[in-house]
């Protein structure tokens, strides 16, 4: 079973392929949307998303598939972005799944999931971040929600020295030291 099928059996809302909606949505609901939103969607369920969406999106859980979405993402759970999805904007959740493409920053408590065929232009925010080979990440990744204190592992002891203005063969010979991390004892 597909999460289309578990959406649709559980009485959501749908909005079919070939309608276009010009202004939000706000549903106390799941949202199947195989259709086009030019607006805000805002659900306290999840939203299941085969078709174009150019706003925010707001819902407990979302799943896109074959989808184009332009606007920021935030789910109070979990995202699951596949294959054939693009997504120009940020997205906050929980947890993410990505096997499609994402340019925009990504915030998640908890784990990022990479597939093979991902493609992602965002710096990463996460607790930790599981990368399969094949996909492509350009972005710098954060683990600020691991729980680690790097500071307390590798501790600066000495600022780095400022350039000084020589000519250019005598800066090749002096090159600004690295700083220097201390041994806990």
């Amino acid at each position: 079973m597909n999460n289309f099928e578990e959406a649709g059996s559980a009485g959501a809302a749908v909005i079919p392929k070939g309608t276009i909606i010009n202004g939000s949505i706000d549903i106390n609901g799941r949202l199947e949307m195989y259709g086009e939103v030019n607006g805000n969607i805002n659900s306290s369920d999840r939203i299941n998303i085969c078709g174009n969406v150019k706003g925010n999106i707001k819902a407990n859980d979302l799943y896109a598939k074959d989808s184009f979405i332009e606007g920021d993402i935030t789910c109070a759970q979990g995202a699951v972005v596949r294959e054939n999805t693009v997504i120009l904007g940020n997205i906050d959740a929980e947890s993410l799944v990505i096997d499609g493409a994402v340019q925009g920053n990504l915030d998640v408590k908890g784990c990022v999931t990479v597939g093979e065929k991902a493609i992602i232009d965002s710096d990463i925010k996460a607790k930790s971040l599981e990368v399969s080979n094949g996909a492509a990440i350009n972005g710098k990744c954060s683990f600020c929600y691991s729980g680690v204190d790097i500071k307390s592992i590798f501790p600066i002891t000495e600022e780095p020295p400022k350039p000084e203005n020589k000519p250019a063969d005598e800066k090749q010979a002096d090159k600004p030291a690295k700083p220097k991390a201390v041994k806990k004892s």
